[in-house]
């Protein structure tokens, strides 16, 4: 099994034209996912959807934040003033740090391994968790007790993101995720 650090130096780049480009630390994608009868628009293969971390289902705006993207849209064409960062550089590797130092009893990290075991065991699960879904797993926990202002993870924290983390890798119509993952949550022990 790779070291984080050996799996950072294989993930944290990218080749084009046989070129190795190595990403900054602060990197990351945002992707979109449109309706799957809309052409051109085809399933990813397992491989690629597990290096998501999350999939958030976002809607439409209200219809207040719809009136202000339209009155944003009115006017010169050519002032295109830029928008102040909401975030630099530097700050985003404060906050990372700051994620990092969240804590992980061993009791959590043991239920994280059963959810994902139950996962891999389910009859509706075509394809478990990856180890690397795992690891997506644990982290997005830790961002979420971060945000939360706890210093550690909970098995309420874990739950939380299940949907989102979850809802990327195993491959479930929309109809029967939600279900499927409230299944493996309610069937795993929680620990105390």
């Amino acid at each position: 099994m790779p070291t984080t650090r050996l799996e950072a130096v294989a993930e944290r780049q990218v080749t084009v034209n046989n070129r190795r480009h190595v990403l900054a630390d602060t990197f990351f994608v945002i992707d979109t996912q449109n309706p799957v009868e809309h052409h051109g628009t085809y399933p990813l293969p397992e491989a690629q959807l597990d290096r998501f971390a999350l999939k958030l289902a976002v809607g439409y705006p209200d219809p207040g934040n719809e009136l202000d993207m339209l009155a944003a849209a009115v006017g010169d064409p050519t002032d295109r003033t830029p928008l102040p960062p909401a975030l630099d550089g530097a700050a985003l590797r404060d906050l990372q740090a700051r994620v990092a130092r969240v804590a992980v009893a061993p009791v959590v990290r043991g239920y994280l391994v059963d959810l994902a075991a139950a996962t891999r065991a389910h009859l509706r699960v075509a394809l478990g968790l990856s180890p690397r879904g795992l690891l997506t797993w644990q982290s997005v926990a830790r961002a979420w007790a971060f945000l939360n202002g706890c210093p550690f993870v909970t098995p309420d924290d874990v739950q939380d993101v299940a949907r989102p983390v979850l809802g990327v890798r195993l491959g479930l119509n929309p109809d029967a995720g939600p279900a499927l993952i409230d299944d493996l949550l309610t069937s795993t022990p929680v620990p105390a």
